[in-house]
């Protein structure tokens, strides 16, 4: 027996455009709810790299001998946290582009509540698919 999607992937759903809008609404605060969270999330490893996220490192031997070959003092962030700053600054831009584009088919449907929309399979997630 095999799973293949027979003649699912050809299918279209019609929605009205009043429909379509209320999903895209759904998904552009869903959205808006992570650019939050994200930038909550972003604070705190913000704070937590202003608190305890700098390591200084310096050679033991320039603290007991004088040489001129000794290291010199580096200071840098916790690769850790930077990594989780990196994620926050990502994930904030990934979902408020997303709900930038929702907003565009917010503005499109608004303005043409009457139409009879025609949906495939992808469609139908990208404006109704649970989280």
């Amino acid at each position: 027996m095999t799973l293949d999607s027979g003649n699912r992937e050809e299918w279209v759903f019609e929605y009205s455009s009043n429909q379509v809008l209320q999903g895209a609404n759904q998904q552009k605060e869903f959205r808006l709810s992570k650019v939050q969270w994200w930038k909550a999330a972003k604070e705190k490893v913000m704070t937590e790299i202003r608190e305890s996220g700098i390591e200084i490192t310096e050679s033991i031997a320039g603290l007991t001998y004088s040489t001129t070959s000794v290291m010199s003092p580096k200071i840098s962030v916790n690769d850790t946290l930077k990594k989780q700053l990196l994620e926050c600054h990502t994930k904030i831009q990934e979902h408020q582009q997303a709900a930038d584009r929702y907003e565009g088919w917010i503005q499109i449907l608004n303005d043409n509540p009457d139409l009879e929309l025609k949906l495939t399979y992808s469609d139908w997630l990208y404006f109704f698919r649970r989280k």
